[in-house]
C-alpha cells in the first residue's frame, strides 16, 4: 500500500534557525495551532519559501550559515513574487542591541520574539502575523479577480487585456464571416526596466501614459488599443498583413521620433514590435493569435532572429531553450500547446540519460 502525505489544515509557519533546540522550542510553543516546517540555514529557508505557497509567516534567526537572516530578509522583500515579498517575517532574536533590531526593521522585519519568549506571547505574535498575511492574500486575490474582468486600464485609460480578448474575438468572427483578415500588433518599450531604474517609477509611469496617448491619437474608431503587462501594448487592426506591416513600421517610427524630456535631458525611446495575422498564420481564434504574437515578441526580446515575413513562422518551431525562457517569465500558457512536440524532441536525450554507464 503506497503512502500518501496528509496536509494539515492549520496555517503553515516556516521556522529558519540553525539551532535544533530553538526550532524545537518554537515548534513546542506553536504546534497546537500551526503547521510548523523547519529549515536549518538561510539558503534552505529561501528555497522552502519559494517552493511552498502555503507558508503564511516566516520566523528566522539572524546569525545562520550559508545565508544569514539579513540576507534572507533582503531576498524576501526584493522578490518579484507578491506572495513572497509580502510574507510577514518575525525575527527570532537573542539579546541583540537596539542597533541590530533597527537594522532588521529597515530590511523588512515585521516583529521580534526572543529565544526565551513564553508560549502565550509567541502564539499571540505569530497569530497576529498569520492573520495579517491571510487578509493581505485575500485582498490581492480580490484585486486580481477584478483586474481580470476590468475593461479599462486604471493608469492609461486604455482597454485591458480582458477587453482586448472581447474585441479580438469580435474581429476574428468578423474576418471569418466576410472572408477578410485581422491583425494583432504587439509592441513593447525597449529596456524599460533600465529606464525605470534611471528615472524612477513615477517618471516611468508618465512615459507609459505618453506612449499610450501618442498611439491612441492615431487609431481609427474601430481599432482597439490595449495595455497589457508593464510597457507592453496591443493594437487590434481590421487590416491585412501587408497593411498591418506598414502600420507597424510607422508606429515604430512614431515612438522613436517622440520628444521626451526629463530634467532637461532628451530621452530616446524605441519599441520592439511583433505581428500575428488571421490569414497569413492560419489562425482560427484570438487566443492563438495572441499567443503567437507574444511568442514572437519574446523572441525579439531574447535577440532571436525573426524571418523577414513574420507570418511564415509557425508557432510549432518553438525551441526547448525558448520554452524554458518563457516558463521562467511565468508564461507557461505559451508553452503548453507545444509540449507534445517538445517532449518528443527530448526523447533521445532522455533515452541517453537512462542508459546505464559502464
Amino acid at each position: 500500500m503506497s503512502q500518501t502525505d496528509i496536509t494539515s489544515n492549520m496555517p503553515r509557519i516556516l521556522v529558519v534557525d540553525d539551532s535544533r533546540i530553538v526550532r524545537a522550542t518554537v515548534k513546542k510553543h506553536l504546534s497546537t495551532q500551526f503547521d510548523i516546517v523547519e529549515e536549518a540555514d538561510g539558503e534552505a529557508g529561501w528555497s522552502r519559501l519559494e517552493a511552498d505557497p502555503e507558508i503564511l509567516v516566516m520566523m528566522t534567526d539572524l546569525s545562520m550559515p550559508k545565508l544569514d537572516g539579513f540576507g534572507l530578509l533582503g531576498r524576501v522583500r526584493k522578490s518579484q513574487d507578491a506572495r513572497i515579498k509580502n510574507t510577514p517575517v518575525i525575527v527570532i532574536s537573542g539579546e541583540e542591541d537596539l542597533e541590530v533590531k533597527q537594522q532588521a526593521l529597515e530590511r523588512g522585519a515585521n516583529d521580534f520574539v526572543t529565544k526565551s519568549t513564553d508560549r502565550a506571547e509567541m502564539l499571540a505574535r505569530v497569530s497576529a502575523a498569520a492573520k495579517l498575511a491571510r487578509t493581505a492574500r485575500e485582498l490581492r486575490a480580490t484585486e486580481e479577480s477584478q483586474a481580470r474582468t476590468a475593461t479599462t486600464d486604471a493608469q492609461t485609460g486604455l482597454a485591458t487585456e480582458h477587453m482586448l480578448h472581447v474585441e479580438g474575438d469580435k474581429a476574428m468572427a468578423h474576418a471569418a464571416r466576410y472572408h477578410g483578415e485581422t491583425t494583432l500588433v504587439l509592441f513593447e518599450l525597449d529596456k524599460f526596466d533600465e529606464v525605470t531604474c534611471e528615472l524612477g517609477e513615477a517618471a516611468a509611469g508618465q512615459l507609459i501614459n505618453l506612449v499610450a496617448k501618442l498611439v491612441a491619437g492615431k487609431l481609427r474608431k474601430e481599432e482597439t488599443l490595449a495595455r497589457l503587462d508593464g510597457p507592453c501594448f496591443a493594437v487590434m487592426l481590421y487590416a491585412n498583413f501587408s497593411g498591418a506591416t506598414i502600420y507597424a513600421e510607422r508606429l515604430k517610427e512614431t515612438i522613436a521620433a517622440a520628444k521626451v524630456n526629463f530634467r532637461g535631458q532628451s530621452l530616446r525611446i524605441t519599441a520592439s514590435i511583433a505581428l500575428a495575422n488571421s490569414v497569413q498564420d492560419g489562425l482560427a481564434d484570438f487566443d492563438g493569435m495572441l499567443g503567437l504574437a507574444q511568442l514572437r515578441l519574446a523572441r525579439k526580446r531574447a535577440g532571436v532572429v525573426q524571418p523577414v515575413a513574420e507570418g511564415s513562422a509557425q508557432p510549432s518551431d518553438m525551441t526547448v531553450a525558448e520554452a524554458l525562457a518563457l516558463i521562467a517569465q511565468g508564461k507557461e500558457a505559451l508553452v503548453q500547446p507545444q509540449l507534445p512536440r517538445l517532449l518528443e524532441s527530448l526523447q533521445p536525450l532522455l533515452a541517453l540519460a537512462s542508459t546505464p554507464t559502464a
